[in-house]
């Protein structure tokens, strides 16, 4: 019988919807671990038994995502935990949600023995329907958007996944592949996959899994198959700043270097248009790629 545990990291949450994911999720794991880094303090403020439930964490300040994922990770392990499951503040965790990522788990290795990772198919809950995003998948030098698959599991192998709803092996993160901290924010989750990708793992999406998320504070803007996210300048300095990072390590696939560098570009002019605070969001992609460019990573800079 596999021991799961689940991490959800909180910074500036949503409270009602952070409480509403560590409830669902404290009647599914054996060890739930929340890990703040700033303002999750006043979890299930009123509701003593469930908040009991919950492996609290305070990371006294913003230590980033990949510090807190460490955190919980080292914590895990201490337990003797199977796998772990990583979710932001800010995702809907159905009360099977667990027990069909470890379905998900149990038929990639049927198939898969360096599987690491799977991961559920999610859309945007704040959406009057349900939109699903795809998985994406390279072969031959193209990237393709995975929708749907003939394969009666579900499942289809990606080139990366979001980090809530990740389903993580334990021994993964005990041999060494641990989340890179510098990062902070933006990436964290692309990166690790890079990474557990060019050291021979694989990683696979559960299309049968469905997972209400938000990727950013509205829902995105779609052009020419892209989404384009609503941030602050702050967060346009590390969105910019951590893809060109990404850009740069050598174990990032040449393919999605293209992709990454042709989508930059092509965000930076629409961030001019539609960001509402222009010149602010000017100044911090460009100090942002700057950043990236030298190798300046971490915290705002």
């Amino acid at each position: 019988m596999s021991r799961i545990g689940a991490i959800v990291v909180a910074y500036n949450p949503e409270i009602e919807v952070l409480d509403d994911l560590l409830r669902s999720l404290s009647q599914q794991v054996e060890l739930l671990i929340l890990v703040d880094n700033g303002g999750g303090s006043r979890f299930l403020a009123g509701d003593g038994v469930a908040r009991e439930r919950v492996h609290y964490v305070d990371l006294q300040g913003n230590q980033g995502l990949g510090a807190a994922l460490n955190c919980g990770f080292a914590i895990a392990a201490e337990k003797g935990l199977d796998f772990l499951v990583t979710f932001d503040q800010d995702s809907h965790a159905n009360p099977d949600l667990i027990e069909k990522l470890h379905d998900g788990m149990q038929a990639a290795w049927a198939k898969d023995h360096q599987c690491i990772a799977v991961g559920p198919h999610f859309y945007d809950r704040r959406e009057g329907q349900k939109v699903p995003f795809p998985f994406y998948t390279s072969e031959n030098n193209k990237i393709a958007p995975v929708y749907s698959t003939t394969s009666p599991d579900g499942l289809v192998r990606a080139d990366t996944l979001i980090t809530s709803g990740m389903m993580v092996a334990v021994p993964a993160w005990k041999r060494g592949l641990v989340y890179n901290e510098g990062m902070f924010v933006d990436y964290t989750d692309t990166e690790f996959c890079f990474r557990a990708r060019s050291l021979g793992n694989t990683l696979y999406g559960c299309l049968n899994i469905e997972m209400g998320h938000a990727l950013s504070d509205a829902p995105p803007l779609k052009i020419f198959g892209l989404s384009f996210f609503e941030y602050s300048p702050v967060r346009r300095y590390f969105y910019f700043r951590n893809t060109v990072a990404v850009i740069r390590m050598a174990h990032t696939p040449k393919v999605w270097k293209l992709r990454l560098a042709q989508g930059l570009l092509l965000r930076f002019f629409v961030n001019l248009v539609t960001d509402k605070q222009r010149l602010k969001s000017l100044k911090m992609m460009i100090r942002g790629m700057g950043h990236g460019l030298s190798g300046k990573l971490g915290g705002l800079r």
